[in-house]
């Protein structure tokens, strides 16, 4: 039931089907209303002609014409109308109509059938000569089992037309929930990073079909500029390396041959400016091949719990030098599957962050756990942390907020992080510590 709910196209088909059966019901209403005011007045006309035909006799033999009229109709035996003929004082004096003394004009009265028992009538009285007054009556049941009939025939009807639209809707909605899970599953794995991946073009050319040629055409499109974007920024990078490094071997030479002091400091100044920009280039290649998603071929079975533990070893002795007490918090059998140095790479991209921008004396944890049969390694700090409207903003490349500034840095650090969190299936998570920052990779877990 969940799935109908949260299924767009169960809704639609749902819908049309719901939208069919009010339809069949409003115009089956109508058909009932008009079948018995059809009838109805075939009554009223049946007791009008009866009416007008007993009135007639009055012209000979007035009001005893009337009563002599009413009692030979009775005495041909049974007629779809009855009489009644009352005196001025209300009393009957002719016909078999057992009843009282109703007003003048069109009423439904009740009379007392001698089989049944009372029953409702559609009856006429007319005013005759001396007070006297005439009622012609039909009785009732014959249109009430009419209607009973249309209802009960319009009821079978409905029931079965909405059975069989409620199946239509099904069978329709599940057409339409496969055609667009096609759909879904191409741009899954489009956003997964397989741009080769498409959506299946069925034979025979209908709208589903046109929407997914565009789709495709779209998407070859987009395949082509992003290939183009990484060929670019790939061959810039490696192009700028290149020379790069060649000045850096450059002043290292001039480094060894120069003498005095002042030369040496300067060639050790620009060796250090060189590094930092190779390791920017180094940074933006490491994230197009992760993006790219060709690493993961090579994904094999990581212990995370050991390696922060290692991580924690080596950087510890760095966050004492800073003045920052460094805690670990590891339990056992923490695997997942991946790269090992991807993940270092990322755990240490987030330790230097903690490192680089919280005070001196702020405490840092780095750790591993359990969320929801997820494994998580998190770096936690009660600095200043990042405020919540910009914590999607800073895994952009390049990205540095107003407040880091003058600390070291390209603002490619959390994108790189963000890049092998996507590579690995994870979810890079920026969360408040109270005070601080809590910045967690949390990975589908594997068991051991």
């Amino acid at each position: 039931m969940k799935v109908v709910l949260e299924s767009a196209a169960y809704r639609i088909a749902f819908a049309s089907s719901l939208a069919f059966a009010l339809a069949t019901l409003v115009t089956g209403t109508a058909v009932y209303y008009a079948a018995h005011v059809a009838f109805a007045r075939q009554l009223d006309a049946s007791i009008e002609q009866a009416s007008v035909g007993i009135v007639a006799e009055l012209h000979d033999e007035g009001v005893a014409g009337v009563v002599r009229a009413v009692r030979e109709r009775e005495a041909h035996g049974p007629h779809a109308v009855a009489y009644a003929v009352f005196d001025p004082q209300g009393n009957k004096v002719a016909g078999a109509l057992d009843t009282p003394m109703p007003p003048l004009g069109w009423h439904q009265i009740s009379f007392v059938d001698p089989v049944e028992g009372p029953d409702p009538a559609r009856a006429k009285t007319v005013l005759l000569p001396d007070g006297y007054r005439m009622v012609v009556a039909a009785d009732l049941e014959p249109i009430e089992q009419i209607d009973a009939t249309i209802l009960a025939i319009f009821g079978v009807a409905f029931v079965a037309l909405l059975l069989v639209t409620l199946a239509g809707a099904v069978v329709l909605g599940a057409y339409l929930r496969r055609r667009l899970r096609r759909i879904e599953a191409t741009a899954g794995a489009i956003a997964d990073g397989n741009l080769t991946e498409r959506v299946a073009i069925g034979p025979r050319g209908d709208e589903f079909d046109r929407v997914a040629a565009s789709l495709n055409a779209m998407l070859d499109r987009i395949s082509g500029l992003v290939g183009n974007l990484r060929q670019v920024t790939s061959d810039l990078a490696h192009d700028l390396r290149t020379p790069l490094m060649k000045l850096r071997h450059h002043l290292e030479a001039m480094q060894a041959r120069a003498e005095g002091e002042a030369m040496p400091g300067m060639i050790e100044d620009a060796v250090e400016r060189a590094d930092e920009v190779l390791r920017l280039f180094d940074a933006i290649l490491r994230i197009s091949e992760l993006e790219e998603g060709s690493l993961r071929g090579h994904f094999g079975p990581v212990d995370l719990g050991a390696l922060v533990e290692d991580l924690w070893e080596s950087h510890r002795p760095l966050a004492e030098d800073a003045g920052r007490p460094f805690e670990v918090s590891v339990g056992p059998g923490h695997l997942v599957v991946g790269d090992r140095e991807l993940i270092a790479q990322a755990l240490i991209n987030l330790i230097e962050n903690a490192l680089r921008h919280t005070p001196e004396g702020t405490p840092i944890l780095l750790g591993v756990r359990r969320l929801d049969g997820r494994v998580m390694a998190y770096v936690a700090d009660r600095g200043p942390g990042i405020p919540a409207d910009a914590r999607q903003r800073v895994l952009e490349r390049f990205v540095r907020l107003e407040s880091s500034r003058s600390s070291p840095g390209h603002g490619l650090g959390l994108s790189l992080v963000a890049a092998v969190a996507h590579a690995h299936g994870a979810t890079l998570r920026l969360a408040d510590n109270e005070p601080g920052l809590d910045v967690a990779i949390v990975f589908p877990e594997v068991a051991p």
